[in-house]
């Protein structure tokens, strides 16, 4: 697979990516903070997929011998945050989950009391 079929799939998913995501900002799924930062990044994805060679000075100064390496770091870096991100707020999630939980609990008992 020569650079250009890489760049047409690489442009391909972009677009597809930010399609999906216009669809879920339209039904109201996302708020509009959430699409304009992950728009942002597909953005920067389809620019850099169609100029690749602007990366060059950077990889140079980073000691990278592919843009394929910086992609990979990138990734790797922005996975690492959402799942962080995920976990606390899937923990934040469960702890108020437990307080309502515990507030109807005894709310339901004491109406079982005065019965």
């Amino acid at each position: 697979m020569n650079i250009i079929t890489l760049q047409l799939v690489l442009l391909a998913f972009a677009l597809f990516m930010a399609y999906s995501l216009f669809l879920h900002w339209k039904k109201k799924n996302i708020s509009n903070k959430f699409f304009i930062v992950w728009l942002m990044i597909f953005v920067v994805f389809i620019f850099l997929a169609l100029f690749p060679k602007v990366l060059e000075p950077l990889l140079r100064e980073l000691f990278l011998v592919r843009v394929m390496d910086l992609g990979m770091i990138g990734t790797f870096m922005i996975l690492s945050y959402v799942t962080i991100e995920n976990n606390i707020k899937i923990k934040n999630l469960e702890t108020r989950m437990e307080k309502l939980v515990r507030k109807i609990s005894v709310k339901t008992v004491r109406n079982e009391r005065k019965k």
